[in-house]
């Protein structure tokens, strides 16, 4: 078969779908209303390239779900939302009207949230051994800080003792026994004795407000465990004379991308498939994936299901030794739980959208180009792929691109026929891929036309986005739904000028 016949007379790829679930002001932004010019039109023409879309509407929904979770089990809660999920300042301020908190780990996340509203009595200071300009800063605030380890627990200290700060709050950072092999964390064992060191320097820089931890995975059956164990060792340090009402049990709330049983169906026809390397483009094979189906439950039902197991292997002798609840032993004890929801706070509140600049056929498939970099999809740059289904949208100026496609021809109806498309960046790099699955189209893409990555406002549109090639990053738009008017994504502060 020469290529010329091979153009005409494709043959059938191994093609796959992954329907993402979208939310109504989603769904409206993509209708074309009366007038037959959308909102989602009127977008693009202003971005002239690739950007995002923001609501936050839903956003606030999803805080107070957690909120409400906690609610019903009668405990005292904290919802932070965790700013590195998504850097867009629209977020902040809807925290702080909601009466929420903000977990920040860099100076400017501090700045930012403190000059959109957010009380420093309302934040919390994460992540690794942080500088000190951080800390600094945190502490003349009186911001708490989540210590790693006890050489920062003493840099803190000597600090607070310089500026004058008396009983700086902290937490305490546990190593998870639930998963040893964590880079964060310190020992219970360790904490204590360092702990006791603190307090026979008769130092009174610090104040051990409480313990936090963090777990990988989407686990609720290790999250109990460990804020069982985690109780017990605040138990300890109540004994020891240290204020310990917050147990922190950080982030890692699941996400329903789509619906569970068609992620199961997905795994199994692809993942699971003994042709896997069929379904993606030069048979590259993601090393790992989110459970897009969320594991049977979403951020707020996983959080239900923390709150209500019973522990049953205690990591040191406890005090409260009758078989209760986590959410009961929180309120027995009169403690305080907080947690640090990231991507499931912003579950269905962003989209990502790539204009088509190029379309060709690869034997069965085809390839798109769009405008943009697959920075701008961040999951791709974990050895993995964002798999959610991307939707082909029909812009009214596209350009049909019939005579450089290489397609077959053969009448009006051509355009319609179902098809493979991966999605490639406008970079140099090989590896500069949106999209490396064939995802399965009802019709054959078109310069012009836009292609929709749904709900990536968590960890997608920014965690990895670069100005490589000096490409200017996506545009941020803030949208509301319908009735609304659109705004560009930009600080508190910039808006009070």
């Amino acid at each position: 078969m020469n290529d010329k016949t091979f153009a005409s007379t494709p043959s059938v790829p191994k093609t796959s779908t992954l329907v993402p679930k979208q939310r109504d002001w989603a769904k409206d932004l993509l209708s074309i209303p009366s007038d037959g010019v959308s909102e989602l039109t009127r977008l693009a023409t202003l971005a002239a390239g690739p950007f995002h879309v923001l609501n936050t509407q839903v956003f606030r929904q999803n805080l107070n779900a957690f909120a409400a979770v906690c609610e019903r089990h009668g405990v005292d809660s904290h919802i932070y939302f965790a700013h590195k999920a998504n850097k867009s300042a629209c977020w902040i301020p809807a925290v702080a009207e909601e009466g929420h908190r903000v977990d920040v780990a860099s100076g400017e996340e501090l700045t930012g949230a403190l000059g959109a509203g957010v009380c420093a009595a309302d934040l919390v200071v994460t992540g690794a051994e942080k500088s000190q300009s951080l800390l600094t800063l945190a502490l003349r605030q009186r911001v708490l800080i989540a210590v790693d380890s006890p050489s920062e627990l003493f840099r803190i200290n000597s600090l607070a003792k310089d500026l004058g700060v008396v009983d700086a709050p902290v937490l305490v950072r546990l190593l998870p026994e639930e998963q040893p092999e964590t880079r964060f964390g310190t020992s219970m064992a360790q904490w204590l004795r360092e702990l006791e060191a603190l307090r026979e320097q008769s130092s009174n820089g610090i104040d051990c407000r409480g313990v936090t931890f963090h777990l990988n995975g989407y686990s609720p059956a290790q999250r109990n465990r460990q804020a069982h164990k985690a109780l017990d060792f605040m138990e300890i340090l109540r004994i020891k004379g240290w204020t310990a009402e917050m147990l922190d049990i950080g982030g890692g709330f699941s996400v329903q991308y789509c619906e569970p049983s068609q992620w199961e169906m997905f795994r199994e026809k692809v993942i699971d498939s003994p042709d896997k390397r069929d379904y993606f483009h030069s048979g590259r094979i993601p090393e790992g994936l989110y459970p897009y189906g969320g594991q049977g439950n979403d951020g707020p039902e996983m959080l239900d299901e923390i709150l209500s197991g019973v522990a049953n292997s205690p990591s040191v002798e406890r005090i409260d030794k009758t078989s209760t609840s986590l959410a009961e032993r929180l309120k027995n004890g009169r403690f305080q739980l907080a947690i640090e929801p990231g991507r499931a706070a912003l579950d269905g509140c962003g989209l990502s959208v790539f204009p088509i600049q190029g379309v060709k056929w690869r034997d069965d498939y085809i390839i798109i180009t769009v405008a943009g970099l697959s920075m701008s999809l961040s999951e791709q740059w974990k050895g993995s792929e964002y798999m959610p289904d991307m939707t082909l949208w029909e812009n009214p100026g596209s350009d049909d691109g019939a005579n450089y496609m290489g397609r077959p021809s053969g009448g009006s109806n051509c355009l319609s026929r179902s098809v493979g498309v991966c999605v490639g960046g406008s970079s140099c790099m090989e590896y500069d891929m949106l999209t490396w699955r064939k995802v399965q189209m009802n019709r054959i893409p078109r310069v012009g036309d836009l292609v929709i990555y749904h709900n990536t406002a968590g960890y997608q549109m920014d965690k990895n986005e670069s100005e490589f090639h000096q490409i200017r990053l996506p545009m941020r738009f803030v949208w509301e739904g319908r009735g609304s008017l659109p705004k560009i994504d930009r600080p508190l502060y910039r808006e009070l000028v």
